[in-house]
């Protein structure tokens, strides 16, 4: 039964949502891992770069002192020049040979051996890279974090189309067939950042109805097609953590990956491979175990928040009610996925990983989920408690009415005219009991119904 809704109808995701989103070289980032690891090549290549392209590093040579670095007080850096052959451009327009400004510590002695993460923010000679830099004139400046990429040396070709995001695709697609674990590793990772970026610009695109988007779409459509192949094949991966990244970027491609695999990382015992095994082989402690299984959930939290295009017609994929867009992953069980995530002890034991499972329960809404509704009435945390409480509003009563509206007149709890967040989170906090209880009576005696 239906209760009373209020008479505005305002939508729950935009009200509720406001606190709810809440050699080759050993090139590792500063601090650990940062440059390089999780670069988002689309981001940087968007926001963050004048020029992106692919180069040789013919020769490096040092430059004058400046004060700087990432140290309080500044310290004495080395102006580097690294002269640099193009090999393909990827964004912008630049020479054949350039050269590329980068900075080392002054008392660096560039024949020693060095922490891995001091050479993410460098180039060394001989080495073949992507970069993403700045106009700097007389010199290209690589940026100081998240500015390098490691890729397949040889040169690839662009196929796929003209545009940066398609051009670092082709390079992705190439790496996942790397001999190189750490270039196979960054791509997959990249592959799934990529394809969120490229179906996010789909789905926001104003202008979805033009001859020339329809033909760019296309375009995307088959790189996401190739993407998604070589993906499922990364899958099987016997690299328990290339494995375990391709699991992750399958949700920002769109590709199911089906329950099993992601429920055997989180099940997985973090002496398989703990932060100092992660820092020690990667230069960064977030390819350990416990940092996977809390990514996995992010990610799969975060890939709810997107809508997504048929990219043939370019038509809204909505909910077999064809009222509301479809969120998520096609194809994946979310409910039966987190029904069995939530026995697993790393989530009994994680906060963070129980608020992202019950943010996506709330954004899906689905009747097969209610049980895992009311199991969470009892966590100990309040934010997810108000996801649970929500999310039964949700689904039981209205997708489109306020979250918690049941008041002591028969209307509800609280104050008849409050429909403000700041409001609506005092009135549960002031009534969360009857709320809970509420809904826990409701359950015993539905509860045969699901």
């Amino acid at each position: 039964m239906r209760h009373k809704v209020l008479s505005c109808r305002i939508s729950l995701f935009v009200i509720f949502g406001a606190f709810l989103f809440t050699p080759l070289e050993k090139s590792f980032g500063y601090p650990a891992g940062s440059n390089c690891w999780h670069l988002n090549s689309a981001l940087q290549a968007k926001s963050n770069a004048d020029v992106v392209c692919k180069v040789q590093v013919l020769s490096v040579c040092r430059g004058g002192l400046f004060k700087g670095g990432l140290s309080n007080p500044a310290q004495d850096m080395a102006r580097m020049i690294a002269t640099s052959k193009v090999l393909s451009v990827i964004k912008g327009k630049c020479p054949q040979v350039i050269d590329i400004e980068f900075h080392y510590s002054k008392d660096r002695d560039l024949k020693l051996s060095h922490p891995l993460w001091q050479l993410y923010t460098e180039l060394s000679e001989g080495e073949v890279c992507i970069v993403f830099l700045k106009e700097a004139k007389p010199y290209y400046k690589l940026n100081r974090i998240r500015s390098k990429l490691r890729v397949q040396p040889k040169v690839v070709d662009y196929n796929l189309g003209n545009t940066p995001k398609l051009r670092l695709l082709s390079e992705f697609l190439a790496g996942c067939k790397s001999k190189d674990e750490m270039v196979r590793l960054q791509a997959v990772e990249e592959l799934g950042y990529l394809g969120d970026a490229m179906i996010g610009e789909i789905s926001s695109s104003p202008y979805r109805d033009s001859k020339e988007v329809l033909k760019r779409c296309l375009k995307i459509d088959s790189g996401l097609s190739k993407s998604r192949q070589i993906i499922r094949k990364m899958r099987s991966s016997e690299n328990l953590v290339i494995k375990s990244v391709s699991i992750i970027s399958s949700f920002q491609l769109d590709d199911s990956p089906g329950i099993d695999g992601p429920l055997e990382l989180l099940r997985m015992n973090h002496a398989r491979f703990d932060p100092n095994a992660s820092l020690k082989k990667y230069g960064i402690r977030d390819f350990s175990i416990s940092s996977l299984q809390l990514k996995l959930l992010e990610t799969m939290d975060a890939t709810t928040r997107r809508f997504i295009v048929n990219l043939k017609d370019l038509s809204v994929i909505r909910r077999k009610d064809g009222r509301s867009p479809f969120r998520g992953v096609r194809g994946f069980d979310y409910a039966a996925f987190y029904k069995q995530a939530l026995d697993c002890e790393v989530v009994k034991n994680t906060e963070a990983m129980r608020r992202a499972i019950a943010n996506v329960i709330w954004i899906r809404y689905e009747e097969r989920s209610v049980p895992e509704m009311i199991r969470l009435l009892d966590d100990p945390t309040i934010h997810i408690r108000r996801t649970a409480v929500s999310a039964l509003r949700k689904c039981i009563n209205s997708d489109f009415s306020n979250s918690w509206e049941l008041r002591k007149d028969g209307s509800g709890f609280g104050k008849s005219d409050e429909k403000n967040l700041e409001g609506r989170l005092k009135d549960y906090q002031d009534n969360e009991q009857q709320y809970i209880q509420h809904w826990k009576k409701w359950w015993q005696e539905n509860k045969n119904r699901f």
